[in-house]
């Protein structure tokens, strides 16, 4: 009997572990990367990690055709690539078996295939409708209406999508929110409260992301045009120039600091009424923008 002795030295050997390692938690290095990303509010880089992450989980490239996502013939595929790439997917969906199979240079047979896909792939269509609270917060109804036929051996029991609003510069994101659709949902409604500067941008933009197939996005522009915000009110009581109190001071109880232990600082508002709600029995009336932290304020009167 013959021992086989590898003469290939030892650093080879740990560039092979290390790449089987990278392979394997690629998907999940990408979705920390994402988690930090939509912490810290990352429009751009957001949006490239939830790319990256869908190329990695379905092995293909992102400038390969979404539908390669579906189990579809490398014929159809390919001559879909060649003869009908620039054409969009709702485009592929409203046409007909014969009509798809032509354009691809193909039989009709693969003009079904073809359009089954299109049909079932997870496209939405937001709306979003305007109404200012005050001078500097703006409400944001948001409606995202499901655009494709549900196959559960497709979807599965769910699919989610990311939904944000982010600035005109779209660096930034206002607001976001993961929701999914079900199989017998047809459309989903989202309350986003954006804070806006005096000098009013020229719009904002709304996107629905994928969680799970590349290429599944959708965005639209909100025109502030046509938009009047309240005037500044002229009565009102300015706020004190004091440092920001912690949530954790002494005057509080081992209940109250536990209550408040998911952030650090009261804002502004609550710091300046932080002591007479806490301290006196006397009634207060509090009158703030909406999203201002009056209803912690609240809380804190009942501890």
């Amino acid at each position: 009997m013959q021992a086989y002795i590898s003469k290939r030295p030892v650093e080879d050997f740990a560039l092979v572990s290390d790449t089987m390692y990278a392979a394997q938690n690629g998907g999940r290095i990408i979705r920390a990367l994402l988690e930090i990303a939509l912490s810290r509010k990352w429009a751009n880089a957001a949006m490239v990690l939830i790319r990256l992450s869908m190329s990695i989980e379905k092995k293909i490239w992102g400038y390969e055709h979404p539908l390669a996502q579906f189990d579809l013939s490398a014929e159809l595929l390919y001559n879909l690539g060649r003869w009908a790439e620039e054409v969009q997917i709702y485009d592929l969906a409203s046409k007909t078996a014969a009509e798809l199979g032509t354009l691809i240079h193909l039989n009709e047979r693969h003009g079904a295939a073809l359009l089954r896909a299109a049909k079932q792939f997870p496209t939405v269509t937001p709306s979003a409708k305007l109404r200012p609270l005050s001078h500097e917060l703006l409400r944001i109804h948001l409606v995202i209406q499901r655009s494709f036929e549900w196959s559960t051996k497709v979807h599965g029991s769910g699919e989610p999508f990311w939904v944000w609003v982010e600035d005109d510069s779209e660096i930034n994101i206002l607001q976001l929110a993961r929701v999914s659709f079900g199989p017998s949902t047809e459309s989903l409604q989202l309350e986003f409260i954006i804070p806006l500067p005096r000098s009013l941008p020229p719009f904002v933009t709304v996107r629905a992301i994928s969680d799970r197939w590349l290429g599944a996005e959708e965005e639209i522009t909100v025109s502030f045009d046509d938009l009047i915000m309240p005037p500044l009110p002229v009565r009102r009581t300015s706020l004190l120039d004091v440092p920001l109190l912690r949530t954790d001071l002494h005057i509080f109880d081992e209940r109250t600091k536990y209550a408040f232990s998911r952030f650090t600082h009261f804002n502004s508002i609550q710091t300046q009424c932080l002591w007479p709600t806490y301290n006196s029995a006397r009634n207060i009336i509090l009158c703030a923008s909406t999203s201002s932290g009056k209803s912690l304020i609240g809380q804190l009167a009942i501890w």
